[in-house]
């Protein structure tokens, strides 16, 4: 039995003639009759009395067709869902941040989401090694990463935004309060936490250059696995850190600002980073090519 043959049986039902059903289905007459017929054959029963009344179901007919139209409905459910997938507009998109990407990661998905809400996303924070690992698996579609990372790993990418690498303090570890901006010399002797300087971080590195090129060497009493670890020293007054500047949106109410230091120009800048040699779907198709509009850190 097939799924036409099931439509022209739910057609002769609803319309109650061969005729009508014809009608609906933009055929002719007999091929409706031969579909029935060869059902009924197919199946063992007869599914209409047939009389001057018309076609009336018999009780297996009244089962087919309860039955029937249910899958019918479901079948075209199931098409609309699986092309739904293929354009991109269903499906999930699982995604990995730093938590350094955060203030420019969340307002791209929350654009994204209200562009396509069916369209589930996994979203995981982690380090860049953990992160690089679950994409080269597959386990992850995309990573928001600092720009450069991406190309040292063989991976395309579009930068997102770009932000201003700051000293990230206190009032009690301010070591400039009473100016706009700090002078280098003020660093010298002042306790910092500092991300680990290795080629998947960078930008702890610039600080520390520009401290010898002064003539000291920083005062790093803590070197950090991860951000929040970072932001978190600071707050408890630990020391102070350089970060990019819009990370102090991830903990407001706290009391951590930013400041710029003298001389020193340094720029984060936040890049979508996928492999184009790995299969995506639709959705991630969508995702990874989707300009918001109006977006912000």
């Amino acid at each position: 039995m097939t799924i036409r043959q099931l439509e022209y049986f739910c057609a002769v039902v609803e319309e109650g003639s061969v005729c009508g059903a014809a009608r609906k289905l933009h055929v002719a007459q007999p091929p409706v009759s031969r579909q029935i017929g060869l059902m009924e054959q197919e199946l063992g029963v007869v599914l209409f009395h047939r009389g001057n009344k018309g076609m009336q179901l018999t009780e297996a007919g009244e089962r087919l067709y309860q039955q029937g139209r249910q899958y019918i409905a479901d079948m075209g459910q199931l098409t609309e869902q699986v092309r739904s997938l293929g354009t991109g507009v269903r499906g999930m998109v699982r995604v990995g941040l730093l938590y350094s990407t955060v203030p420019y990661a969340l307002p791209f998905l929350r654009a994204y989401r209200e562009a396509y809400p069916q369209v589930e996303l996994y979203i995981r924070l982690g380090t860049p090694q953990d992160l690089i690992a679950d994409l080269n698996r597959g386990d992850l579609n995309a990573l928001f990463l600092r720009a450069g990372v991406q190309e040292t790993l063989g991976l395309s990418g579009r930068i997102l935004g770009q932000d201003a690498l700051k000293l990230i303090v206190t009032a009690r570890t301010d070591p400039a309060p009473e100016l706009d901006t700090i002078p280098l010399e003020r660093l010298r002797g002042v306790p910092m936490c500092l991300l680990r300087s290795d080629d998947l971080w960078g930008y702890t590195d610039a600080l520390v250059k520009e401290c010898q090129r002064c003539d000291f060497s920083p005062n790093i009493v803590c070197q950090c696995y991860d951000t929040p670890m970072a932001m978190q020293l600071v707050q408890s007054g630990f020391g102070v850190s350089f970060l990019p500047e819009s990370i102090v949106k991830t903990m407001p109410r706290s009391g951590i600002y930013a400041k710029a230091i003298q001389g020193l120009s340094e720029w984060f800048y936040v890049v979508l980073a996928y492999d184009t040699n790995a299969y995506h779907s639709g959705s991630v198709e969508r995702f990874l090519h989707f300009k918001e509009e109006g977006v912000s850190a």
